[in-house]
């Protein structure tokens, strides 16, 4: 009797949570319309679509926070976090995901809408509704989003079915090649360094660095500071940056910016520069993961 307990608990941990499913969803913009094909496992789910005769696909692995892009006819694959910008751009339900962290929600209850049962949920800008959803908890996914003032702008799915899915549509096949951002074949990058060298600077800041070196210095006076990086290398070079202190307190991963966004990885002759706002007093890192990077932060732009 034991035994059959143990196995029934451990079952509840193997089956998903969620109902499996497959949709057609509608993602119009503005008058834009893109067509997908969902289907989910209760804990992964991809879309299917096809635009200018191109064809993709998304598959979606909310815990493991990664999404795949996939290009078939390329047999090509990136990867990118599910809080990305770029995964709300290719996923409308991670989409919605980031908006709630954006604005003030309400929930107004509980409505049957295209045949499941889903929460209301309106999103508001100060005292401004601007976007009416319905989310299912069943399925764990966007059923309806509207949004307030838009024409011609919502995403709905339609023809849901829940029925089992099988689960091989989740792996990415052995035979694709991962690219990155720029859709370049990537090269692999080495592990985190072990160590770090702390180098104390001031603005503006300007040199060579190599792996290994973390750059520390506080933004002081000035909330708006610009980076330029350069690769003057035959290899790929990496760094990323961090906000380490603010107000004198240690400032967690979850309040941090994601790392695809602090990330930046430059191959022979590159260059990128960007800018961002800071509060005054804020101290900085910049760690150098990879290569030799040249790297200037400045006050004013170029």
């Amino acid at each position: 009797m034991k035994k059959v307990i143990l196995l029934f608990t451990v079952s509840l941990f193997i089956l998903p949570l969620c109902a499996q499913f497959t949709a057609e969803l509608t993602d119009v913009q503005r008058g834009n319309k893109k067509t997908y094909i969902v289907k989910s496992d209760g804990e992964k789910y991809r879309y299917d679509f096809e635009e200018d005769g191109i064809k993709g696909v998304v598959i979606v692995d909310p815990v493991a926070n990664r999404t795949a892009i996939l290009y078939p006819d390329n047999k090509y694959v990136r990867y990118t976090e599910t809080t990305s910008s770029f995964s709300g751009m290719m996923d409308p339900n991670q989409g919605f995901k980031r908006m709630q962290n954006r604005f003030t929600e309400k929930n107004t209850g509980t409505e049957k809408i295209l045949g499941v049962e889903a929460e209301k949920l309106e999103l508001y800008a100060g005292d401004e509704k601007v976007i009416t959803a319905w989310y299912s908890k069943e399925l764990d996914f966007l059923v309806k989003m509207t949004y307030q003032g838009r024409e011609n702008t919502f995403v709905e799915l339609s023809n849901i079915e829940q029925k089992e899915v099988d689960v091989s549509l989740f792996t990415i096949p052995e035979d694709y090649t991962e690219v990155d951002d720029q859709m370049r074949i990537k090269i692999p990058e080495p592990p985190p360094p072990e160590s770090w060298k702390t180098i104390e600077a001031t603005l503006p800041v300007k040199g060579e660095f190599v792996r290994g070196d973390q750059i520390v210095f506080n933004v002081q006076k000035n909330k708006y500071l610009y980076v330029y990086l350069k690769n003057e290398t035959s290899k790929p070079a990496k760094i990323i940056t961090i906000l380490s202190m603010r107000n004198g307190m240690k400032v967690p991963d979850k309040d941090q910016y994601p790392v695809s966004y602090r990330t930046k990885r430059l191959y022979k002759n590159e260059t990128e520069s960007f800018g961002n706002y800071w509060e005054p007093g804020d101290d900085l890192i910049i760690q150098v993961h990879e290569g030799k990077m040249h790297i200037e932060v400045a006050k004013e732009k170029r």
